[in-house]
């Protein structure tokens, strides 16, 4: 083999070196893209309401129980609603769902199948519903506990230095709906403004909280 055709197969070697690793860097270019278009798909499920009053109530020192106004809101509709069809009701610190028996004589009436339970993660980490934790409302109480968050074994944790009530985080509300469609919601404030002073007035009970809900009745979100 002659110095000149040695010296050609080396050029068009190196010139296959190049066009692969050229092939290589645009394969992992779209893979990135597209990863990261799926998970701006998945950001973009997640809904926000602000803001839902659920502060007529009222907290008895003696047992820590609430009474009051319950404020019920439906994930089809993305709104509080009036009707039977809601999902979940709130009333101060405490959740409720439109399924099981009710606990109190203030509570709205359940026609539904709802049910929920606590999951441990963010948004994004709950991709499934656990269809064996599911629980619903009993004579005893609601299926998500309701200490006003003193035992923090609910949604929430009471600061007994600030008396400020804040969202545990990283754990995940996932409901089955009234209609056996499924919801996930991630609750962010409990107070009418982020950084609650309550002895200057800021007060309990405005829910502001994401949501994802699945109208089609899969359990993968």
């Amino acid at each position: 083999m002659t110095l000149a055709i040695l010296t050609g197969i080396l050029a068009v070697n190196k010139k296959m070196q190049k066009l692969i690793l050229l092939l290589s860097l645009l394969i992992l270019f779209f893979t990135s893209c597209e990863k990261s278009i799926k998970r701006d798909i998945i950001d973009e499920d997640v809904i926000r309401f602000v803001e839902l009053n659920a502060s007529q109530y009222i907290v008895n020192v003696l047992d820590s129980s609430v009474t009051g106004k319950f404020e019920k809101f439906s994930f089809s509709e993305g709104d509080t609603v009036t009707h039977e069809n809601w999902d979940v009701a709130f009333s101060g610190t405490t959740i409720i769902v439109n399924g099981g028996e009710s606990y109190n004589v203030d509570q709205p009436e359940r026609i539904g199948n709802a049910a929920v339970y606590i999951a441990a993660g963010i948004m994004s980490d709950i991709r499934t519903v656990d269809l064996t934790k599911l629980e619903q409302d009993n004579a005893s109480g609601p299926a998500i506990i309701d200490d006003l968050g003193i035992s923090e074994q609910g949604w929430a944790s009471y600061d007994m230095s600030t008396h400020i009530l804040s969202p545990i985080a990283g754990r995940i509300l996932v409901f089955r709906t009234h209609d056996n469609k499924y919801a996930k919601m991630e609750i962010l404030y409990y107070y009418d403004t982020p950084n609650p002073i309550p002895s200057e007035g800021d007060f309990g009970g405005f829910y502001t909280f994401n949501y994802v809900y699945k109208s089609d009745g899969g359990t993968n979100f």
